[in-house]
């Protein structure tokens, strides 16, 4: 009986990282993968340059989404895995709007009170 346990829980943990393999093949080729991988990259680029970078949240990359979804194959129970990978992209979005708002009031800060101390200069110095 008790080989039998051993074994039995050696299977189970073989098995249970082949399922892990499985389940991770199946979220990295899921068509909102790649945006979500995005959306968290632009989170962790909060505050350092923006030029041209790609919007994980944009319009166009949401209609990126929907025309790579519709041609991917359906598998097993992905409408779980669907409505998962969508609400965590849109927490992540979020996310990063909830991270830029302090930034954005300080510059915001910063330029009025630049534009003040240039009014100043140019009043002391015509």
């Amino acid at each position: 009986m008790g080989e039998k346990g051993v074994a039995g829980g050696s299977e189970d943990i073989a098995g249970g990282k082949e399922n892990e393999q499985v389940l991770k093949k199946i979220i990295a080729t899921h068509p909102l993968y790649e945006v979500l991988i995005q959306s968290h990259i632009n989170c962790l680029k909060v505050g350092l340059s923006e030029g041209g970078e790609f919007d994980a949240t944009s319009d166009d990359a949401w209609k990126k989404l929907v025309n790579s979804k519709s041609k991917a194959t359906p598998s097993p129970n992905t409408s779980e895995l669907d409505h998962f990978m969508e609400a965590y992209c849109m927490a992540l979005s979020k996310l990063k709007e909830a991270i830029e708002e302090p930034t954005k009031e300080t510059n915001a800060f910063i330029r009025a009170t630049y534009l003040q101390l240039k009014q100043l200069d140019e009043l002391n110095h015509p």
